[in-house]
Parts: structure tokens; sequence; C-alpha cells
């Protein structure tokens, strides 16, 4: 079986790169010793599926290091602390393959709060509210913390492939997505939405566009095939059904076994259950970001409820898992066991008579350990090396042990109001900040009044889309802005009156006043050689109040980094000084570094970041631009020369072509090369790219070299216009 030991040393193993994703991992064990299973006593099999949330993001703050986490990494070397994730984000964090490989960083789980850059709708960050650095407490989610402190929770499962929801979800009915790597384009459903399309990539990176109606096995048509009776609960068509793109059963008789979520309702009651069931849900209960995690949590209650309250009860097991990490930092690096995953952690509740109680469990497990228990029970061969090779769930069931009764929990009332306060970043004094928004959202089915929305605390100021009322399942907003009149800590609160039972919503509102600012923050050096030293790189320090400004110290952190700087123990009124920093690195990868100072300003420390990547490795020319080119005819080569300046013999891996993060991969590039092997210290290899224009327009990817150093991979920017 591969996996990941449960030891911290063993989660960090290393990794092998093949195409831009890592590749392998260690191999492990179950963690406790098999109990004598008797699986028959497992008569149904539910596997409910939420969306897009990370396990440090949902139970980081539940268990403690090094499992799970309440402070995070950033690419600038950071740690900051998870921030407190409101009920309703104000956005989609981005978290398509190309994000998910950026925020990963090969292993190194730094770069998350990179994600959107070039996409600021899908932004881990917006006027620094770094939102994908958050997480819920146990006030927040304490059904779901029940949950896990009497039955199961696992914090080694991860989310099947390094991509977003539907192909995660293809992975959960049939250990395999095809290659498929997107979710389906606009307006696409699956097999009867003509002209709908998804990105599918192969193992060698080779990428195509294909309509979204597979022909591959599913586990529904394993179970068909045996007369094991299964259900799919969704409700209607979408990228959340992954069998309505699998034409046998979405275009046969088959499609009447996908009934909707709340049926599960009436066959848990009535003693219905099928062998094995998926739940999907939709909107507001899915708790994809922009939707309530209350109103999703009080779906799952009142469908676990009724399961633990019907007769099927005693011999039912419930899988609850989130398909992917949504864009939320996750600290674990994933073990990878193929080209497409796996992904980053998604928590796992198993919920069943016979789970073990208050257990968690670290073996390492993904969708298909789901499919492999299935499998196991009913004696059904695998479907894919996935499912084959997957550790199955039993080191958390305990079948001697007197079964577990049912905890009937409570639905809560949700807050209309999506978070409990507004945290504004330091901001300039008498200069007016970003918008941070409040949600307010009607859970319910008839209208939401309300009488009014009022602010207090001079220092901020409000706008909204909210009227005398909200329609059922409606949504408006309130949009305060941050300006303050002073240095120093400023307050105030949003005061919401409405006719929901939480009446009055009280937001707090926070925020820092400074007459101080730095012109560039981070300092980023980009890649230097190592040993050798960069050029020299500035921020301004302004002191933008009326009165001078002390400075006590100006300290520079990280032994790659020497700094210099015109600054005095003092800064008049409206008076500028420079600091300034150099990059030396002494090994190859990442390297962090700070400039802090120390001074009057009611926000000091304000510290300056440094980031750079030492390198022995070069590509000359760093990019390529290729003239106009007409669509569906392609360029002469252009060479790219790989040099390894290192001391020590390096492998190169793969090279692959990916496009921006807001333009998935294209496939308009392409590339021969020398490279794939080792390369002796002083060595070089040729790669040579040509350009094959889809689509008219300016078409930008990466040419990216995967190697053994640290510092992997390397990228050269490959720029074209089709005409």
């Amino acid at each position: 079986m591969l996996g990941v030991p449960p030891t911290n040393q063993g989660r960090f193993a290393a990794y092998c790169i093949v195409i831009g994703v890592l590749l392998c991992g260690t191999a492990s064990t179950q963690e406790q010793p098999r109990p004598a299973a008797d699986l028959s006593s497992i008569k149904h099999f539910i596997f409910i599926v939420k969306e897009n949330r990370s396990f440090d993001h949902l139970f980081g703050a539940f268990e403690p290091p090094p499992y799970g986490a309440t402070t995070g990494l950033t690419s600038t070397g950071q740690v900051i602390p998870l921030g407190r994730s409101p009920d309703v984000t104000p956005r989609d964090i981005g978290h398509s393959w190309l994000a998910t490989l950026q925020a990963m960083n090969n292993g190194k789980m730094d770069s998350f709060d990179l994600i959107g850059a070039a996409s600021p709708s899908l932004a881990c960050t917006a006027n620094q509210d770094y939102l994908c650095y958050t997480q819920f407490t146990q006030q927040d989610i304490p059904n779901y913390w029940a949950y896990a402190r009497n039955f199961v929770l696992a914090d080694q499962h991860f989310s099947a492939i390094h991509a977003e929801s539907f192909p995660s979800h293809l992975y959960t009915v049939a250990a395999q997505s095809g290659g498929v790597i997107s979710n389906i384009s606009k307006n696409g459903i699956g097999c009867d939405t003509p002209g709908a399309a998804v990105t599918v990539i192969d193992t060698q990176g080779h990428v195509s566009s294909q309509f979204p109606c597979f022909s591959f096995q599913t586990l529904a048509d394993t179970l068909e095939a045996a007369n094991i009776s299964w259900k799919y609960y969704a409700d209607g068509e979408s990228i959340w059904n992954p069998l309505d793109a699998i034409d046998s059963i979405r275009n046969t008789s088959l499609w009447q076994k996908v009934v909707p979520s709340d049926q599960l309702l009436t066959d848990a009651a009535n003693g219905t259950l099928p062998s094995v069931s998926w739940v999907v849900t939709g909107s507001p209960w899915m708790e994809h970001p922009t939707r309530s995690m209350c109103a999703g949590e009080n779906w799952t209650v009142q469908h676990l409820n009724a399961i633990m309250q019907g007769p099927d009860w005693n011999s039912t097991v419930v899988f609850i898992t989130w398909d992917e990490f949504g864009g939320f930092y996750d600290h674990v690096p994933p073990p990878q066991t193929d080209y497409y995953g796996l992904g980053p952690r998604v928590p796992l509740l198993i919920i069943s008579p016979y789970a073990r109680p208050g257990y968690i469990s670290h073996t390492q497990y993904e969708f298909a350990s789901f499919l492999k228990l299935v499998e196991e029970r009913f004696n059904l061969a695998p479907l894919t090396l996935r499912d084959q090779t997957a550790n199955d769930t039993l080191d958390s069931f305990d079948f001697a042990q007197q079964p577990l009764a049912p905890l009937v929990l409570q639905t809560r009332n949700c807050s209309p109001a999506s978070t409990t306060a507004l945290d504004f970043p330091p901001q300039k004094v008498a200069k007016a900040s970003a918008v941070k928004t409040v949600s307010v959202s009607n859970f319910g089915s008839s209208n939401l009044s309300i009488s009014s929305i009022a602010l207090t605390g001079s220092d901020f100021s409000k706008t909204t889309t909210c009227g005398s009322s909200v329609p059922a399942y409606g949504v408006c907003t309130v949009s305060v802005t941050f300006t303050p009149k002073s240095t120093g800590k400023r307050t105030g609160t949003l005061t919401i009156t409405d006719s929901d039972v939480t009446s009055p919503q009280v937001v707090a509102l926070n925020g820092t006043g400074t007459n101080v600012a730095l012109s560039a923050n981070p300092l980023r050096f980009g890649r230097q050689t190592v040993g050798t030293t960069s050029a020299v790189m500035s921020s301004n320090l302004t002191n933008t109040g009326a009165t001078t400004l002390s400075i006590s110290s100006i300290i520079v952190g990280g032994v790659d980094y020497t700094k210099g700087t015109d600054c005095t123990t003092s800064l008049a009124p409206g008076a500028t000084c420079k600091i300034s920093a150099k990059l030396t690195p002494t090994t190859t990868g990442t390297r962090y570094g700070t400039v802090t100072i120390t001074d009057s300003d009611p926000t000091s420390p304000q510290v300056l970041s440094l980031t750079g990547v030492g390198t022995e490795v070069s590509a000359s020319p760093a990019s390529l631009t290729f003239a106009n080119q007409m669509v569906g005819t392609t360029s002469p080569p252009q060479k790219v020369t790989f040099k390894n300046v290192g001391t020590t013999a390096l492998n190169v891996t793969s090279v692959a072509v990916l496009g921006s993060y807001s333009q998935p991969i294209l496939y308009d590039y392409t590339q021969t090369n020398t490279c794939v092997g080792s390369i002796p210290p002083g060595g070089s290899c040729t790669l040579n790219v040509s350009f094959t224009p889809t689509v008219k327009g300016t078409i930008s990817d990466t040419l990216t070299i995967y190697h053994s150093d640290a510092d992997s991979p390397l990228s050269v920017k490959l720029t074209g216009t089709g005409i």
C-alpha cells in the first residue's frame, strides 16, 4: 500500500517530481493492528460529500500539532495565525489544478497567499484579509466537532486529485477522473449538454478539451452488475453530480437511481436505505465558499439524525468528507501516489455504531479508501490502481465493541450576518481603506425584514444593498470602509436589527491608524545563484504624520540577507528614508528574511519581508517571445539552454508546459528536450519550444523544468500571439 506513516517525519517524506507534481511518497502500513473485522455487520454505506474546505480550515484547532495547525506559512516566510473564518465568506478562493500546485509549491505548502494574484475575485487575500489563512472554531461548527469527539476523525485523509470539484467527485465514484482536471465549462453539466467541455491532461502532459460524457466504469456500475442496491442522492444535474457525466448511467435507466438529496430522509425513516449511497447537496447547504457553514452543518445534522433514528442505524456507516481544499490553507504535504494526486488534506468523519469512539485515525486515506471498503465488504474487484492500493478504513472500526448509540443533535439558529467582526489592516490616517463586507443571508423560506442597519465609530462608514427586507434564501451586503482619524486602535460596531431570532446581529469593527508607510513590502529578489550577491532592492519608509517619528532600531533577520539604510534615529513629518537589502543565498531553495523597524508609531514594529530563491541552475534566455503566428500553424522552434552551475550532479525529472493561473493549460506550445536525466556540474542541455496557437490573441504559458534541487522548478515565460 502506498502512503505516509503517521509520524511527523514520515508525513514530510521525500518527494519525486513528474510533470509539475510531486509523484512519490514513502510506503506505510495501517497505524493500528487490524481488529478481527466482521464487515458483514455493515449493510449500508453512505458517503456524504460536502464542498471545498481543508482539514486545517475546519479541524486545525481541534487537534494539537503536528496534525492540526493554527498558524500558516506564507510565501515570504511569515508564520501568521489562522484567523477566524466568517460563516459566509465574501468570495470564493482559487482552487484549480494550477492554483493547487501553486499553493502546494512542491510540498513546501507555503504559497497559498499567492493564489489569485492575477484574478482578484479568487484571491487568497484582499485588503490583507488572508481569507485562505482562516479556520473555524468549536463555537462556529459545534456539531461537526461533536461528531469528531464521539466517533472518528481522520487527519490523514487527502482529496484524490489536486484539482477542483468536478474531477474530485469523479474520483468518489470511479477512483479516477479520466484525466479530467477542470470543472465543466460554463453552462455545461454532462452527457446531456451539447457544447460542454472539460480540460483533460494525460500523464505525459498532453492537454485536450473533451466533451464530459465518459465510458469508464464506476462503483455504481459494479454494484449494479452484482445486483447490490445503490442510489446517488443529488439535487438535480450539476458538476457536483458526477454520474451525469457517465454514459452508462446518464443515458440508461440507471439514471432513475439518481434521486433528490432529501429522499435520504424518507429512505432512512422507512428503513429502505440501499447498500451503498452517495449524497451531495445543492445550494445553500453545500458549504462551498460564499455559502453558510452553519446552514450546511444544519443540513448534515438533519440527515444524520434521520439515519440515526431510523431502523437501519445499527447496520450503517456514514462517511462525511469535503471534496477538495477550496483554496484554504493546510500544512501537511500531500503524498503523491500518481500524476494526479493526492491533493491537499480534507476532513473525514466516520460515523457508525462500530466506529471507535473519540478515535483520531492517522492512517492515510483518500476517496478510494471508501470505495475499497465497499469492495472488500461485497467482494468486488477494484476499479483502478487507486482503490486497489489505497488503505481501507478498518483501523477506525471496532466490531467487538458495544454498538454506539445514536448521537442526535440539535440544529442551530444561523445568524444572517456572515461574521461577528471586521478587522482592518493598519491604515494611513485620513485615507480610506479598501472595502470589507458583511453578507446578510436569509436562510428561511419567507422574507427577512430589516428594520435598521446602524453604525457607531466615527472612523467607519457604510453603504448597503439591503433594503427593508431580504427575500427567501436571498443575500444582501453591507460594505464598511475604515478611515482613521488618528493613530492607534480605532473601534466601532455595526448593528443589524431584523426579524430573525438572532436579532440584533452585532459586528465589531477594528482597525489601527498609522503614520508610517513602506513603499514596497515584501521585497522579492527572485532567483540568485548560491554564493553570489544580488542587486540591491529597496523600500522607502515614509512618515505621513504631522510630528517627528522616532526610530529606535532597524534590524535584519535571516542569514542570507544584509541591509543598508539612510534612516537615522528620527524622521521628520512628510520625510522619507530608504531601507535596502541584498541576498546572498547560502543554499538552494526559498530563502526568507526580514527587516524589523521599531519606532514611535502605534503600529510598531513594522516588518519588511524579504524573500528569494537560492539556485544552482540557470536558463537562457529567461523568456521566449514568438512572432505573430496564424492559428493552427506552427512556428520555427526557439531554443532555451538549461545549465547546472552547481558543484554536484543534477537530475532533471521532467519538463512541462503549463498555462497561467487565470487561463489554465492550453496546448499552444510544445517542447522537445535533451534534459531529462543527469546533468554534471557545469553541464547543460537544450530545450526547443514551438508555438501553435489554438486561438487568436496573446497566449502566455510557462515552460517548467523540474529538477532535483530544492529550488525546483525553474520556469521560462512563453508569450506569443495567434492571428
